[in-house]
């Protein structure tokens, strides 16, 4: 059995389906993020992900503009102010091919995924592997949450804020924790570093060491220069796809 972390696939489902192949049932897959939007199937990736036992997933920005989204459209959230603004803010993030085949689903399946989304973990605080403890979560640490699984209510009732989590970004020079790696994808490793095609950026001179990994290497994009990364947390070595 072998642990994984993949994240911002965004609706790839060619590079999905390839990664796939190289998982094995026995090994647990960990997305922090982002399957959905620009790329156009990003509904059916999410569906496959429902079915498997061994992926878990966490909540990334276009999940979670997603579920407010539908969150205003069935009154969920009241504030008009707040309504307009989460509608629109999704429609101006690559969402079209997202909402267009979501719609397009019986009523029972989109609630499943709506009800799934809502569920979906922020933060992976204390993941034990081997000897390794990784923080895992789609943009940024909270650092006050530091031990245990949290979702989007257990971050509320604590006075936290979610998109701190999901859409906050690192300047990759901040210290989070003394005994445990952090793992985000959201912002791409170009912003850390020029390298093409794009590779996963750690801080300090060594993967094996290092206490902050960013493993977004562009997918999004969808060129020549992206791949989409699966990084290995047993021995954090790392395979492109």
């Amino acid at each position: 059995m072998t642990n994984y972390a993949c994240s911002d696939i965004h609706g790839l489902k060619e590079r999905y389906d390839h990664m796939m192949e190289y998982i094995k049932e026995e090994d647990t897959l960990y997305l922090l993020g982002d399957v959905i939007d620009r790329g156009k199937d990003g509904i059916a990736i999410l569906l496959d992900v429902m079915k498997r036992k061994n992926v878990v997933m966490l909540l990334g920005n276009h999940e979670y503009m997603m579920k407010q989204y539908y969150d205003a459209k069935y009154d969920l959230i009241k504030d008009p102010m707040m309504k307009q603004e989460v509608t629109t803010r999704w429609k101006m993030n690559h969402s079209e091919p997202t909402r267009q085949a979501f719609e397009k689903l019986p009523n029972t399946t989109q609630e499943e995924i709506l009800k799934f989304i809502a569920q979906l973990p922020v933060i992976i605080a204390d993941l034990h592997i081997n000897d390794q403890i990784y923080y895992l979560v789609h943009g940024c640490p909270i650092q006050q949450l530091h031990e245990g699984t949290w979702n989007c209510q257990d971050i509320e009732k604590q006075g936290y804020m979610i998109e701190s989590a999901v859409w906050n970004r690192m300047e990759g020079k901040e210290k989070f924790f003394n005994d445990r790696c952090v793992i985000v994808g959201h912002t791409p490793t170009l912003y850390y570093q020029s390298c093409m095609p794009y590779e996963i950026w750690y801080r300090g001179a060594s993967c094996k060491d290092t206490d902050l990994i960013n493993i977004d290497c562009g997918c999004a994009a969808n060129n020549a220069g992206t791949q989409l990364a699966l990084f290995n947390l047993d021995n954090r070595e790392v395979r492109y796809f």
